[in-house]
């Protein structure tokens, strides 16, 4: 016996609890990489296309190419005509980016490119690859570019 009682139950506030252990699950998640809630708002659910195989994809070449010239295409609402160098060559690509880019701000631009492309027809005009862009929630587009400045031609990987 001791002359003070010991107490083995001790009252807790719920609401105090609950964000000790909210606060140790997001540390958790911090160190093993995880996306917190407050993280996972600005992204987009896709529906799945087919899985492809390894090879089906190995077959795409991708390469970075540096825009030299760019226009609109007569009597077209959305495309831009792009002269693109890849490596040694230039080539015509065609893409329907003119609502979110002037043909003076794309000269300049290292963009990604898909370079195996067969060449398409649109508007009349030959295309030679496609210039990869992402879209966002409201239908925007931008164009990937490289994060470090790559020469014309450099394979991307």
């Amino acid at each position: 016996m001791t002359d003070k009682p010991e107490i083995l139950f001790a009252r807790m506030d719920v609401k105090e609890v609950l964000e000790k252990v909210e606060a140790l699950h997001k540390e958790e998640a911090v160190q093993k990489g995880e996306e917190t809630a407050s993280e996972t708002e600005n992204v987009i659910d896709l529906e799945a296309k087919p899985e492809i195989a390894y090879d089906d994809f190995a077959k795409l070449q991708f390469q970075v190419g540096e825009i030299v010239k760019c226009e609109e295409v007569p009597k077209s609402k959305k495309l831009l005509c792009s002269q693109v160098k890849i490596g040694s060559q230039t080539r015509q690509i065609l893409s329907g980016i003119k609502a979110y880019y002037s043909p003076e701000e794309m000269v300049g631009k290292k963009v990604m490119v898909v370079t195996n492309l067969k060449p398409a027809r649109l508007a009349g005009m030959v295309s030679e690859g496609m210039i990869l862009c992402a879209e966002d929630a409201e239908g925007k587009l931008t164009l990937m570019t490289p994060e470090k400045d790559m020469p014309a031609g450099a394979e991307i990987c």
